[in-house]
């Protein structure tokens, strides 16, 4: 079953690994990429992520 075209939604809840912030419930739909869900999380969060945060490691000195 190819689902690619199908927009099927989907509510996902987004937690604070710092509980900074309350949860946030996020609509969005099942064939979203991960970049166009963090284009909407980074439209919608409260608090956006610095580029030297985005998941990417740092060498040790």
């Amino acid at each position: 079953m190819d689902q690619s075209g199908m927009e099927i939604p989907v509510t996902l809840i987004i937690k604070a690994p710092n509980q900074k912030y309350s949860d946030q419930t996020i609509s969005c739909f099942l064939n979203w990429t991960v970049g166009k869900l963090k284009t909407h999380l980074s439209n919608v969060y409260p608090s956006k992520p610095s580029s030297d945060h985005s998941g990417s490691t740092t060498p040790s000195s």
